[in-house]
């Protein structure tokens, strides 16, 4: 294959209007005269990838352009004795005579491809092009019409392993963005750095999806159950409740890590989870939050605590 060849043009009726290149009907009429007078030869057959996307995305104008390009580029790539051919509206038609084994037809395909897939940074502002390129080598007996039947079988094969590969590559993209919203949606937006609090609902379900994982995992992780006395260890008065409990509630949230979890358990009692804690820790725990809920304060509430270090789940059938 010689780039920049000499070779002589058809005459105005022979040629397509579009690419200048030889309409089928006078692309088809030379190959099989050829292929009377010689033996051996290869057929190839060029199909623009994704055409019907670029008319639709870019526009038809663009698409014609696109096709000028191809047409260009494959009669600087072929030989003074090769015959180029438009013979569909996106696919091309090559006769190589001189293409005699299959290593030759293979490097003659791999250039092609190459040369638009190589071009495609250079050529700025322009749509990026890439070619379906098939071959089949003439057999004895064989005339152009059963020699293009077969190449074309192939070209067909070619385009649905591409669509495959296309739609496949869709599904993917689909389901990366379906992760993405997931991740968007399930992704908490943190605005202080405190424990989470919960319902008691919610609470429940996280106490018992961590008590599934300690299985596993062996974390520790220990419930504390707070609650509000006052000083002769009785549950303070009706109306002082909910005053005492909303302060409570800030205090033990900005007091616990990120990752603990509490709710309010009743009307004098939370109910916290902290994480990567055993027993022995607690009281240092409920100390930092016991002091901060006294401060300042001239009440004589205090609070009080009990706790335990949660047990791996076990199975009732094992029991």
């Amino acid at each position: 294959m010689k780039e920049g060849s000499n070779k002589r043009r058809p005459n105005e009726e022979e040629w397509d209007q579009l690419t200048r290149l030889l309409k089928k009907s006078i692309a088809e009429e030379r190959i099989a005269s050829r292929m009377i007078e010689t033996r051996g030869g290869t057929l190839f057959l060029c199909d623009v990838d994704h055409m019907k996307r670029i008319n639709e995305q870019y526009g038809h104008q663009v698409g014609d352009e696109c096709l000028k390009r191809v047409a260009q580029i494959l009669s600087y790539m072929i030989g003074s004795n090769d015959i180029l051919g438009r013979c569909g509206g996106d696919e091309f038609v090559i006769f190589m005579q001189e293409c005699q084994d299959e290593e030759q037809a293979q490097e003659h395909c791999r250039r092609i491809q190459e040369r638009f897939l190589t071009g495609r940074g250079k050529e700025k502002n322009r749509v990026p092009l890439s070619l379906t390129v098939v071959w089949e080598q003439r057999k004895t007996g064989s005339t152009y019409q059963k020699l293009f039947e077969q190449v074309y079988d192939k070209l067909e094969q070619q385009k649905r392993l591409l669509d495959t590969k296309a739609e496949s590559s869709k599904r993917r993209d689909h389901y990366v963005a379906d992760v993405r919203r997931v991740r968007e949606e399930l992704t908490e937006q943190i605005r202080k750095q405190e424990a989470y609090c919960r319902d008691y609902e919610t609470f429940k379900s996280i106490y018992r999806f961590l008590e599934r994982g300690i299985a596993r995992s062996g974390q520790k992780a220990c419930a504390i159950l707070l609650t509000v006395v006052d000083g002769y260890g009785r549950s303070p008065l009706p109306y002082e409740k909910d005053v005492l409990m909303e302060q409570l509630g800030r205090d033990i949230g900005v007091t616990l890590r990120i990752g603990d979890v509490y709710t309010r358990y009743s009307s004098s009692q939370y109910l916290l989870l902290v994480i990567d804690t055993t027993e022995g820790q607690v009281d240092k725990i409920v100390d930092r939050i016991r002091r901060r809920f006294i401060e300042g304060r001239q009440g004589e509430d205090v609070l009080i605590h009990h706790c335990y270090e949660l047990q791996s789940v076990r199975n009732e059938k094992a029991m």
